[in-house]
């Protein structure tokens, strides 16, 4: 937890783990962690379902790139096929604010990774959801279960062995 005279980390998240905490149920909940989430402007508006206003109101803050780190998204656009303009944009804002990146997205991943940025994904934040009791066991399990069911792309082997363990009621 931060020092009362400290701000929280910087967190970006992408619209991956919106929408896995949303169709988890757990939306709110995650606004409740110690971490000051942002997001670029064109990913909050992006989001339909849910709005991204609403997501505002829970928590995350927008933020506007500069041209020069439009310019440069666009630049890595050609290398980066499989990543999407709006996935750029949340890695160039994380790199250039020193955030960590939030995300489900396995290639915008690998590009924060093989670029130094700090990234970690759902899976974790239901960890440190647990881990600082803003949500129990059996809420971070029955989560899983219903991000799973509605298709989210969440390593199966690893839900595999939160659930045993969440649901055994063991730390």
């Amino acid at each position: 937890m931060p020092e009362l005279n400290e701000l929280p980390p910087k967190v970006v998240v992408d619209t991956s783990v919106i929408i896995d905490f949303y169709l988890g149920g757990l939306l709110p909940s995650l606004f409740e962690l110690p971490f000051h989430f942002l997001a670029p402007d064109v990913i909050i508006a992006e989001l339909q379902d849910p709005k991204g206003v609403a997501v505002m109101i829970l928590g995350l803050h927008g933020h506007e790139l500069s041209v020069s780190q439009l310019l440069e998204v666009r630049g890595l656009s050609p290398k980066n096929t499989k990543v999407s303009l709006n996935d750029l944009q949340a890695f160039v804002l994380a790199r250039d604010l020193g955030a960590m990146l939030l995300t489900s997205d396995g290639p915008l991943r690998n590009l924060a990774q093989e670029n130094g940025v700090g990234v970690h994904g759902t899976l974790w934040l239901l960890d440190e959801m647990v881990r600082l009791a803003v949500i129990s066991q059996v809420t971070a399990a029955n989560a899983i279960r219903r991000m799973l069911d509605a298709g989210c792309r969440l390593p199966k082997n690893e839900c595999e062995a939160r659930l045993r363990l969440w649901e055994s009621g063991e730390q």
